[in-house]
């Protein structure tokens, strides 16, 4: 677990690190696309978004990473490996990669973060901007991150590797100071 395990609490921002979960790559094989797709929607229930969006469905949150690449975030179920349960469904459309124990997600508790948080990001979350399951890959304070808006508005979630995991958390707590 990283600095933040001892979650930040301000005012109405709530930040906390994301524990829990099983968090999958996923890249479409070449010319795969097509089929993979099927076998989402199938699996899932929607497709796999082709534009820089998050969804929800079935239990899992579909976060779009790049063209033709995707993260699968999903709660950690006891007797469950949700990873070999992908591996199976994409077999032979997509090369997967279990990120879990790469990635650590943090999670600001809040429908819109605070103006501080907003000039510190170079994205703009105006609501207008980035709506409700938005994605965005930018840099904060020179490390990588992939930041979404949770489907429902009612949050954000960012991605970065866990050796940052440090440095981001001490980024976010001088932010909301």
């Amino acid at each position: 677990m990283s600095e933040l395990a001892n979650d930040i609490k301000k005012a109405s921002l709530e930040a906390s690190e994301r524990t829990g979960l099983t968090v999958t790559h996923i890249a479409a094989r070449r010319g795969a696309r097509a089929s993979l797709d099927d076998v989402a929607r199938t699996a899932f229930g929607v497709s796999l978004p082709s534009s820089p969006k998050a969804v929800e469905a079935q239990g899992a949150l579909i976060v779009w990473t790049g063209p033709d690449q995707w993260l699968i975030v999903q709660k950690d179920e006891t007797g469950l490996d949700h990873y070999a349960e992908l591996a199976k469904t994409f077999n032979g459309l997509a090369s997967l990669v279990d990120v879990t124990d790469s990635r650590t997600i943090f999670r600001i508790a809040v429908s819109r973060p605070s103006e501080t948080l907003l000039r510190s990001m170079g994205i703009d979350f105006h609501d207008n901007s980035f709506r409700p399951g938005d994605v965005a890959i930018t840099h904060v304070s020179h490390l990588g991150v992939i930041v979404w808006r949770l489907p429902d508005g009612t949050a954000y979630d960012f991605a970065c590797a866990r050796t940052y995991s440090r440095d981001f958390a001490d980024w976010l707590r001088k932010t909301m100071a």
